[in-house]
């Protein structure tokens, strides 16, 4: 596997993590304990994900421009997740207020 592929696999375990995230505290606060458990359990698995591909570019790769690049990933990441995760949460409550 090329070390670049590493980027977007940490792009993407933080976009969904952010959003699970945002998702896990909607329930919470709903008090959907069991919904909660479910978002809490995908958010850690794509928390797993980030590890790996973070935790590789950052440390076992010695490569600065990798690491750099996997940082930019992440931050883009958290900002665009949050952002979506807002976005589908809303839409989400307002088609469960519907029914």
């Amino acid at each position: 596997m090329s070390a670049w592929l590493l980027v977007p696999l940490a792009f993407t375990a933080m976009f969904c993590q952010d959003i699970l995230s945002v998702w896990l505290v909607r329930a919470e606060a709903q008090g959907r304990a069991h919904a909660a458990g479910r978002w809490d359990a995908a958010q850690d698995a794509c928390r797993m994900a980030w590890l790996y591909a973070g935790g590789d570019a950052l440390f076992v790769s010695r490569d600065v421009p990798l690491a750099a690049a996997v940082i930019a990933a992440t931050l883009a990441a958290d900002y665009i997740g949050s952002f979506t995760g807002v976005l589908l949460g809303a839409r989400l409550d307002a088609r469960r207020a519907v029914r």
